[in-house]
């Protein structure tokens, strides 16, 4: 391929560094026992005391948070690697020099699509390995959680690229 040291280190390298990250944290070691117990520390080095109560449900909004984040990064992830694999497979240069719409250039459903489906098969994979160690529970409210995160994350990106080539045509028709 033409353009494979470029597809690598621009897209595949973020997307890889997620699964990693995510794979670190499906381990025994981020369950929520042991990030209860980081939280407490921080929170006591920090001068904050909370009841046991308010604890757990501090560090399972903040776990939560965090899947929201880091399967939101995921799918944003793997949707510029479609779409860089997209481009970089076709030559933009000519069809920039007529007329192209923008809205394809930076969005498209089947790359929304597929980059949501990625995110879902990450998740559901990272339950069920969690169901297999003792200290973890998998937990089909978390694929839910981390689909609907990837399903948030290409809503908004399909809004700002409706929302620049809008910008676009007015543009055009000014000029």
């Amino acid at each position: 391929m033409k353009h494979a040291r470029e597809l690598f280190w621009h897209y595949w390298l973020p997307v890889l560094v997620m699964l990693a990250l995510i794979f670190l944290e499906s381990t025994d070691r981020m369950s929520s026992a042991h990030t209860g117990e980081r939280l407490r520390t921080l929170l006591l080095w920090a001068g904050v005391h909370l009841g046991d109560a308010q604890l757990d449900t501090l560090n399972l909004v903040l776990r939560k948070a965090g899947h929201m984040v880091g399967y939101g990064t995921l799918c944003f992830c793997w949707l510029v690697l479609l779409r860089g694999t997209y481009w970089l497979q076709h030559d933009y240069g000519r069809p920039l020099r007529g007329r192209i719409h923008v809205l394809h250039m930076w969005w498209r459903i089947e790359w929304a699509g597929l980059a949501v489906l990625c995110t879902f098969l990450v998740a559901a994979s990272d339950e069920l390995h969690q169901m297999s160690l003792p200290s973890r529970t998998g937990n089909w409210w978390d694929v839910a959680l981390d689909t609907s995160a990837g399903l948030v994350v290409v809503a908004l990106i399909g809004a700002k690229a409706a929302w620049i080539c809008h910008k676009s045509e007015e543009k055009s028709i000014v000029h």
